[in-house]
């Protein structure tokens, strides 16, 4: 397909010499609406893919790029502020916050998006207070005391005990993390194969009808070196209830980006004959092209992708 081949060339942070032929104001919607629009710009300012490249698509990405640019300094200038009122709480940062110079090497490649932290259930009460010094007001829980966001009138941060919003607690998320003491001397992010596990659920609680941006996430951590535990991964998710989601976003992302299809089926758990097909079908739908211009949610397939625990 040639948009997707367009995508994969400007995702990549080592792109080819030129784009893939495709109807460009196309590229430019999806690019947007899959929050890859700010990666694709640096790659068309600053390597030979951009060469004889229209301004207006140019600029446009541009535009984008300068918006998220300054919206994840903002993001990360106040939650930092945050992290280090609670400096004596342990937390892990997630997602997108956690990704900037970790798997991202540069701050505007990937929007920064929701601001969640992982936060023992014994720290709440410690978080809570914190939050108030910074001006932060709680307003709202959830996922029955689960989660709780913060809000300072201009960002919302929110914190939970799993690694996704209302899984339990899992002490050992806190053990193998690894500390980012640019947001304070308990501040860290999440090993490798949780981060994984953790991007892997946020895709199965969207029927994997996921941002693109995600799956560049989901590339990344199999890029790094030392790469992640497959073993570690596939027995954590069995035991996370993720051993669907995890197939279904391994075959997705095979499929989305070639280069890393080894590692990425390396990854897939064995399933039973009837989970097996099932998920395919979610896979062959996930994965239609008409998803990547509309991005849309599904609640039966998220439910069939996660297994409730016993």
């Amino acid at each position: 397909m040639a948009l997707l081949d367009a995508i994969r060339a400007l995702s990549e942070f080592e792109p080819p010499p030129a784009l893939p032929p495709c109807d460009l104001g196309e590229l430019a919607d999806v690019l947007e609406a899959h929050g890859l629009a700010p990666l694709a710009s640096y790659q068309v300012e600053t390597r030979r893919i951009g060469a004889g490249l229209p301004a207006a698509f140019r600029e446009r990405l541009l535009a984008l790029y300068q918006g998220i640019l300054n919206d994840n300094v903002f993001r990360m200038l106040i939650l930092r502020g945050l992290v280090k009122e609670a400096a004596e709480v342990p937390v892990v940062l997630l997602d997108g916050a956690a990704y900037l110079d970790w798997i991202y090497p540069h701050l505007a490649f990937r929007p920064v998006g929701d601001l969640r932290l992982l936060v023992r259930a014994a720290d709440g009460d410690r978080f809570a207070a914190a939050a108030s010094r910074a001006n932060f007001r709680l307003s709202g829980t959830g996922d029955g005391g689960r989660t709780a966001r913060f809000t300072d009138g201009k960002l919302e941060v929110g914190i939970q005990e799993g690694l996704w919003p209302g899984a339990p607690e899992e002490p050992r998320v806190f053990q193998r993390a690894t500390p980012y003491r640019a947001f304070g001397p308990l501040a860290a992010r999440p090993a490798a194969e949780d981060a994984l596990l953790g991007a892997v659920a946020g895709q199965a609680q969207l029927g994997l009808y996921a941002p693109l941006v995600t799956f560049v996430d989901l590339r990344e951590l199999l890029r790094l070196s030392p790469p992640v535990d497959a073993g570690r991964v596939r027995e954590r998710a069995e035991a996370a209830g993720l051993s669907r989601a995890l197939y279904g976003s391994m075959s997705l992302l095979a499929r989305f980006f070639p280069a890393v299809e080894g590692r990425a089926l390396e990854l897939r758990p064995g399933l039973g004959a009837a989970e097996r097909v099932a998920v395919e079908a979610l896979v062959e739908s996930a994965s239609d092209p008409a998803r990547l211009r509309h991005l849309r949610g599904a609640e039966a397939a998220a439910r069939a992708l996660v297994a409730p625990r016993a």
